[in-house]
């Protein structure tokens, strides 16, 4: 019985050394082995590219791989292995054999396709394509790649500093480092978009985002004014770049959002003030908004309390007059 139960337990053992087989000292998967000579797996491997194959292009890749591990074949069949694993959705893996093909020859025959695609793979960790777990193929995709889309565009933007997809790169990554909430950097990149593509349509977008960045910065932190005065500088050069960019009303209204959360605090204060009739310290503050914060929603508002405050504090000092 034992020796049943022990029989019974090694049985997938066998059955998965039954798909190897020995060659060179080594156990190779059966599926594996070169069957035809390198030229004609190659041409196998173009044709399952053309025809949209792309398990048959995997496995034929893999093959070549294995098999002709030196060749030229095998250096582009790494390329093609990148593009059949992309388009079976398995992204990582794609990335991968794109970073092979790149980093292990001078001058890749198909480089601006290769970039290309790694582009195309942090766009698509952005929307939230995940990762498998622990790097392993045969492990689900559960696990976040919000870094991984950073390191990738970030390689994209070295790889092509001043090409179309370095300027997407860069509002790519401003996008993943503003979820995350990395701010700093985050301004960083659309900075350098801007610099580096001052007329691009990316640009109008980034001086909103920079804006976005502020507006956010000012309402999560300790409300400080150097906030607002980069806000103020943003705008400014925004109206100056893009003239007449009917955008800008967006940069204007999220300058305006921020005057009024600053004057938001103000006049709570010279609302408490003014409720325990400390008239002067009210006022005070009132004036302070209206000064600092001319634009923002709250100023009509406090202009008219500072008004009504004005009479009463007229009325009080006639009152002390008389007396």
């Amino acid at each position: 019985m034992k020796r049943f139960v022990f029989l019974f337990f090694l049985l997938p053992s066998i059955c998965s050394f039954a798909d190897f087989v020995l060659r060179d000292g080594k156990l190779v998967e059966r599926e594996e082995m070169a069957t035809e000579s390198v030229q004609e797996h190659y041409s196998m491997v173009i044709k399952h590219f053309e025809n949209g194959e792309w398990r048959n292009l995997e496995k034929e890749a893999i093959i070549l791989i294995k098999n002709f591990p030196n060749t030229p074949f095998a250096r582009d069949a790494t390329y093609f292995l990148g593009v059949a694993y992309y388009n079976q959705d398995d992204f990582e893996m794609a990335n991968i054999k794109f970073t092979d093909y790149l980093t292990r020859q001078a001058t890749p025959k198909y480089f601006e396709e290769a970039i290309q695609y790694k582009f195309e793979i942090a766009e698509k960790f952005r929307d939230g394509a995940r990762k498998h777990v622990m790097g392993f193929k045969t492990l689900p995709k559960w696990m976040p790649a919000g870094s991984e889309a950073i390191a990738i565009y970030d390689e994209v933007i070295s790889a092509l500093p001043h090409h179309e997809l370095a300027a997407h790169s860069l509002y790519g990554k401003a996008q993943v480092l503003a979820k995350n909430e990395d701010f700093r950097a985050c301004i960083e990149a659309y900075q350098t978009l801007i610099r580096r593509f001052p007329k691009h349509p990316l640009a109008i977008e980034s001086y909103i985002g920079i804006g976005d960045i502020y507006l956010a910065q000012s309402r999560s932190e300790f409300p400080d004014p150097d906030f607002l005065d980069l806000a103020e500088l943003n705008l400014r050069k925004f109206r100056s770049s893009f003239p007449g960019e009917e955008k800008i009303a967006v940069a204007q209204g999220n300058y305006l959002r921020m005057q009024d959360h600053y004057a938001g605090s103000l006049f709570e204060t010279a609302r408490f003030y003014e409720r325990t009739k400390k008239w002067g310290a009210a006022k005070i503050y009132y004036a302070k908004i209206l000064k600092s914060y001319p634009d923002s929603f709250i100023a009509k508002k406090s202009r008219e309390r500072h008004e009504i405050l004005e009479a009463k504090l007229k009325q009080h000092e006639a009152k002390k007059a008389k007396k």
